[in-house]
């Protein structure tokens, strides 16, 4: 692991010998250290030493926000003791004796193989256990499909941002791009080396042959280990999509492989305590996103409020319906997309949406189609600049909703609320996470946690 150590004594000196002469990497060691330092060096880790570095609980907060693993040594009375302790960074005592050093070693191990996960700091550090445990019996949707009845309405945009928002907000989130014509999310999330996508995993699960049970229980754990985890952001976990060399492969064409592949991501992300947001195309009679819309506990279908938009949503939900009426039935067909739609109206300009929605509401009734279709989001047009340099930079976290939580435009304040409003819609306790990380304004009243308390935030 490459680690930033901090101190400038004898014990951190020793230290620094001993980390290096187990394999580590010392990328810097330093005297004191702030959030600057963050984007000078490359690191996985944080050794503070406590009583020979100045170091605050904020600037460690800030690195484990990035997803850095933090490990300190300190003294009984040392602020950044009761930190850690609140916090479930692991702790040594100063200065440390032999066994400490090991199991010091062994929690870095640990953080190296996965067995320390990430994500879990994060929730713990930044969200605060307490919060974290709120959200996570409040997840009454976990498995989300992103889709909508044509291309250009933000689909992507969406899908994309709804993830980050969980994953800020200290939720574990499988991001899936499920476009059967070719997704773009992999340029949203600047992509450029991935352990597989989705056609990588369709290939592989059709190479298998006989799946004894052992095959099958192992199976999730393999569904979890084809998603590639954001470095800066551990609870966020994404599976690119197909390209469109892709579109032709023979796997595609196994639609019973592709439902099980699609069923076993978004049960193994469920499994694991986490939510999936899965992108899927505008075409619902698609193998693949069909599959996707099948297996979904919600449906968010993402729409602009304009004549286009309203036109090919009818026809999309009329699709929709006949495409699972074959199977099941027109009266069931109406029910499962009754109580799984969630439909949100984007680049919202005032209020011209309540025209379009009425006349959306009327046209299905005119189809015979008897399903509410209450707005369940208003997202309102972003400022034009913010919308192109969110694609368009060479950085990940200038995604509207991540570069909202950093620096707090005010440009972006309605987005930001209208987004967690329409991500309640899922799991209704995501508000107090997006508060406690600044996605939302706190209210004064509001504490960190227990370290909130200790330390004034």
């Amino acid at each position: 692991m490459q680690i930033l150590l901090l101190g400038a004594g004898s014990t951190t000196s020793r230290l620094n010998m001993t980390l290096s002469e187990q394999g580590h990497s010392i990328a810097a060691q330093l005297a004191s250290f702030t959030a600057q330092h963050l984007d000078l060096f490359d690191f996985q880790g944080v050794v503070a030493v406590a009583p020979e570095a100045s170091v605050s609980s904020d600037s460690l907060l800030q690195a484990a926000e990035r997803g850095k693993m933090i490990f300190v040594i300190a003294g009984e009375g040392d602020g950044l003791t009761a930190w850690a302790g609140a916090t479930g960074v692991p702790t040594f005592a100063y200065p440390p004796s032999e066994v400490d050093t090991n199991k010091l070693f062994e929690e870095i191990r640990r953080a190296e193989t996965g067995s320390r996960a990430a994500d879990e700091q994060y929730r713990r550090a930044v969200v605060g256990s307490d919060i974290a445990a709120r959200i996570q019996s409040g997840m009454n949707v976990r498995k989300i499909a992103v889709t909508s009845p044509k291309g250009g309405t933000g689909k992507t945009t969406i899908a994309v941002n709804l993830a980050v928002a969980f994953a800020l907000s200290g939720i574990t989130t499988y991001l899936v791009d499920a476009d059967g014509n070719a997704g773009s999310l992999q340029y949203h999330l600047r992509l450029r080396k991935v352990k597989t996508t989705m056609m990588g995993l369709l290939r592989r699960e059709l190479a298998r042959r006989d799946v004894t049970t052992m095959d099958a229980i192992a199976a999730g754990a393999t569904f979890l280990e084809a998603f590639t985890t954001m470095g800066d952001l551990p609870t966020l976990k994404v599976l690119p999509g197909l390209i469109t060399d892709d579109l032709g492969d023979k796997a595609l064409q196994n639609e019973e492989k592709v439902t099980e592949v699609i069923k076993g991501l978004y049960d193994a992300s469920v499994a694991s305590g986490g939510v999936i947001v899965v992108d899927v195309g505008i075409n619902p009679a698609h193998v693949v996103h069909r599959a996707a819309l099948q297996h979904a506990e919600g449906i968010a279908i993402i729409v602009k409020p304009e004549i286009p938009d309203l036109a090919e949503t009818r026809r999309w939900i009329a699709r929709m319906i006949r495409s699972m009426g074959d199977a099941v039935g027109r009266e069931a067909a109406h029910e499962f997309i009754g109580s799984r739609v969630k439909l949100c109206y984007n680049q919202v300009v005032g209020t011209g949406f309540k025209t379009a929605h009425k006349m959306l509401q009327e046209a299905l009734r005119e189809d015979e189609i008897n399903i509410d279709m209450s707005p369940n989001g208003i997202i309102p047009m972003v400022d034009a600049h913010m919308a192109v340099h969110a694609v368009n930079s060479d950085r990940r976290d200038d995604i509207l909703i991540w570069r909202y939580k950093n620096e707090h435009p005010e440009e972006l304040a309605a987005f930001a609320n209208a987004l967690i409003g329409f991500a309640t819609h899922f799991v209704p306790t995501v508000q107090e996470g997006a508060a406690r990380v600044g996605i939302l304004p706190r209210n004064d009243k509001q504490k960190r946690g227990v370290f909130g308390k200790l330390f004034g935030r």
